[in-house]
């Protein structure tokens, strides 16, 4: 790659799907927030703060750091924060998940008011448009899971749009979180969920059938079922996928990488960042690794970006305004 196609590939307008609020903390932040909310640190070494090794590790790290948000202000300052950064990156639209059952010390209404905030005022200083989606964590019991659904139901507003499910498959099925799903679809909240990133298509099948979802995160699994690969291509379902996950979940050759295959297949797909500060990254240095890695252009980027506004919850003007944006890039 160029240097000038890799310029053009952090420059270009970017959609973005699939993100993790509490994944985008700056490390320092992290710190002033742990001292300000008397959460203990296992280091001060902003280097440092973030290590992991794999997916349990990982999921420690996101807990300690979502035990250091607290107060209204400090969801504020993450969401006004992660949204500056992504704007360094091109993003003109990105949706984010936010874990409310993470949060215990933080009401749900002082947690939507702080995001509110934080949305508004991306929006004033960087250009940038937000949007929620409020995310089951799955370690938590499906009765949490349920009374968040009912709070998110219970306070309608146009930056919440939808219902995800997120945190380590193994910790529990799709089916026990069938009711919050049921009451969240009853609320005309959108439903996605993350399934199938340990490549297990059972998963994907049963938030597709079973939850309702209209789109799946990762969903790498669809590629160990041919009828449900096939499926989910003439339904056009959309999978947002992410780079940094795939580092500690596919251990093969880049020519038989899930991304790769699944772009193969037909596939509708959305890049995200995923947790870009835990994992030290950005959204615009994954567009140029993951087209550095298959041989992918600016052009199927910018095609990928058109599905990901199709596939994006917010209102009909917020649509319109995002392709705007698009296009003048």
């Amino acid at each position: 790659m160029t240097p000038q196609e890799e310029a053009a590939l952090r420059a270009l307008p970017k959609v973005e799907l699939h993100c993790h609020l509490e994944g985008c903390v700056r490390p320092a932040t992290l710190i002033e927030l742990a001292d300000a909310n008397g959460v203990p640190l296992p280091t001060r070494d902003p280097a440092q703060i973030y290590a992991y090794s794999d997916m349990d590790s990982f999921l420690r790290v996101f807990e300690l750091l979502s035990r250091a948000v607290v107060t209204q202000d400090d969801v504020r300052r993450i969401t006004l924060e992660s949204l500056e950064d992504a704007a360094a990156s091109g993003v003109v639209y990105r949706e984010m998940f936010v874990n409310p059952t993470v949060h215990p010390a933080c009401p749900y209404p002082e947690l939507l008011a702080g995001l509110r905030e934080g949305l508004a005022q991306a929006r004033e200083r960087h250009g940038v448009l937000g949007r929620v989606i409020m995310s089951i964590y799955r370690s938590h019991p499906p009765e949490a899971a349920l009374r968040m659904v009912e709070e998110v139901a219970a306070n309608p507003c146009d930056e919440v749009v939808g219902i995800g499910m997120d945190g380590d498959e193994l910790a529990g099925p799709p089916l026990l979180f069938r009711s919050a799903y049921e009451a969240a679809a009853a609320a005309g909240l959108r439903r996605t969920a993350h399934a199938g990133e340990r490549f297990d298509p059972a998963e994907i099948r049963a938030c597709l059938d079973v939850l309702g979802c209209e789109r799946i995160d990762h969903g790498y699994g669809v590629l160990a079922d041919d009828g449900l690969l096939r499926r989910c291509r003439e339904e056009r379902v959309p999978f947002t996928y992410a780079w940094l996950s795939t580092l500690y979940n596919y251990r093969g050759p880049l020519a038989e990488h899930p991304f790769r295959r699944m772009g193969d297949a037909g596939l509708r797909m959305s890049l995200g960042s995923d947790d870009p500060a835990i994992g030290g990254t950005d959204l615009a240095s994954d567009y140029v690794t993951v087209c550095e890695s298959f041989g992918w252009t600016a052009e199927e980027m910018r095609r990928q970006n058109a599905d990901a506004v199709e596939a994006a919850w917010c209102g009909p003007d917020d649509k319109a305004w995002v392709r705007e944006r698009l296009a003048a890039g």
